[in-house]
């Protein structure tokens, strides 16, 4: 097989391996902007789940105070 055949050849095949790592590099990419939507997403959920348990106890707390109040009558 003549050299140039052989460069041609490898040539080829380092071609096919950049276009494969190329993809594979997009797929991740595209993976990535996916789960930090998701983890956006998620933070969104705590942040309001957080804000329905302040709004929890605060209720709580004005039960307490009333109780409270109507035992020191």
């Amino acid at each position: 097989m003549p050299l140039i055949d052989k460069l041609s050849e490898k040539i080829d095949l380092l071609l096919e391996k950049i276009r494969l790592q190329e993809s594979q590099a997009e797929e991740l990419r595209l993976k990535i902007s996916t789960l930090m939507a998701q983890s956006e997403e998620k933070d969104r959920q705590i942040s309001t789940l957080y804000e329905e348990i302040a709004q929890k106890d605060k209720s709580v707390q004005t039960l307490y105070d009333k109780i409270a109040e109507v035992l020191e009558k």
